[in-house]
């Protein structure tokens, strides 16, 4: 005698929906803006060298109304940067991610929310594989953000080489920002701009076919 199982409508339900999601919707890629933080999201601190706490940070002039221009343009924001400063002693952990907790809330009250801040804390001389130019902070960004990135349309924002090398290395079109003629020619960015006004303006062209 063959028993039969009664089928359970929810999960049933549920097999539906995961089958449509995953074989038969077309899958939403998402066109990203990777952001270094110190000179493009923050003005560099002067005097110990790194951002220790939120009372050093000042919002560069215009980068919150240029986070929220790229939101608005459709692009969803990461922010990749390096911290030895916390590998040397001189920033605390835990104080670091009190300040990325304020400078988020104050870029969502904005409208220029941030996916998420991904650091390396280590020191230049470790040679790890995260610190820019190496793409392994953006490989972390990738698989954590929790959706999946359009990496053709997506764009590294920086003010150094080592930026622009980072974002290339991991697939990135890549943008300088208030760089040197010299600079620019050793870098070879998709593009440059010598203020921030000029971001949202470029990454709001869509890239060739």
């Amino acid at each position: 005698m063959v028993r039969r199982t009664a089928l359970n409508p929810l999960r049933t339900l549920f097999n539906i929906i995961y089958i449509m999601r995953n074989y038969l919707l077309p899958r939403v890629r998402r066109k990203v803006a990777f952001l270094d933080r110190d000179g493009i999201i923050n003005e560099p601190a002067h005097a110990s060298g790194y951002v220790r706490n939120w009372q050093e940070f000042r919002f560069k002039d215009g980068a919150l109304d240029m986070l929220k221009a790229l939101r608005e343009a459709g692009y969803r924001l990461a922010v990749v940067t390096n911290q030895q400063g916390v590998g040397k002693g001189l920033v605390e952990a835990e104080q670091l991610r009190r300040l990325h907790d304020r400078m988020r809330a104050v870029a969502k009250q904005r409208g220029a929310g941030i996916d998420g801040v991904f650091v390396c804390p280590h020191l230049a001389a470790a040679d790890c594989g995260c610190r820019k130019p190496k793409p392994g902070l953006i490989h972390r960004a990738l698989g954590e953000l929790g959706y999946e990135v359009d990496l053709k349309r997506s764009w590294l924002v920086g003010d150094s080489p080592t930026d622009v090398e980072a974002g290339r290395r991991a697939g990135l079109r890549t943008l300088l920002v208030g760089a040197s003629r010299s600079q620019i020619q050793r870098a070879a960015p998709t593009a440059a701009v010598r203020e921030l006004a000029g971001i949202a303006k470029i990454l709001r062209k869509e890239p060739e076919a």
